[in-house]
């Protein structure tokens, strides 16, 4: 591992820290649960590991990132439900958006349609449900357009989800609605937005 991913490793441990006070004094609802045991796996792109070995689940009213249980060890991996007609490559899920769904629906799923990463690059990404069904059906013919958000997992979470990008994460993701929305007292809809900004990871007037 380089010295770039280790030190997004040492800032992502940093911001936890951050936002489990602030989430601990405030209370904005969110989830941070944390690390489980982790195996490593040589087959994966290089950080993922070390990424979900500092937490297994991150979540707000937008988005939840989760800890995929096929990492959790190497029999794991070998014995995970594979899709080898998948026109992406069969990638990772690491988390899903989550916007408008009902909380009694919540309690059994994570969210809805997923962010990727790319188990040959490593990169993470998002596609849209509708272009992923049409380039499904019509692999050969089609350019499926995607999300990209970060070159590695280390700087997906370090920038996106615990950083200055993640209104970036969510007008890629939702559009650019959401980034606007705010409940009767004026604060941003989502809980995860109220969390970074309050903790100093996300300028501006976003709570």
């Amino acid at each position: 591992m380089d010295a770039g991913m280790r030190a997004g490793l040492a800032e992502i441990q940093a911001k936890l820290e951050v936002v489990r006070r602030t989430e601990a004094e405030h209370g904005f609802g969110v989830t941070i649960e944390e690390p489980k045991e982790l195996e490593e796996i040589p087959e994966l792109p290089e950080g993922v590991t070390a990424v979900f070995r500092l937490f297994s689940c991150l979540a707000g009213d937008y988005f939840c990132f989760r800890q995929p249980d096929v990492i959790q060890n190497p029999g794991a991996w070998k014995w995970r439900r594979t899709a080898p007609d998948c026109p992406l490559g069969d990638p990772l899920e690491i988390g899903y958006e989550r916007y408008g769904i009902p909380a009694d629906i919540l309690e059994d799923i994570d969210g809805g349609a997923p962010i990727r990463l790319d188990l040959n690059d490593g990169s993470a990404y998002y596609v849209d449900p509708d272009d992923y069904i049409l380039f499904y059906k019509h692999v050969e013919e089609e350019r499926i357009d995607s999300e990209d958000f970060a070159d590695d997992i280390v700087t997906f979470f370090n920038h996106h989800v615990l950083g200055e990008g993640y209104p970036r994460l969510v007008e890629g993701v939702l559009g650019s609605g959401p980034l606007g929305e705010r409940d009767r007292k004026g604060r941003h809809k989502d809980s995860w937005m109220r969390l970074l900004t309050a903790s100093g990871l996300l300028p501006g007037d976003q709570a």
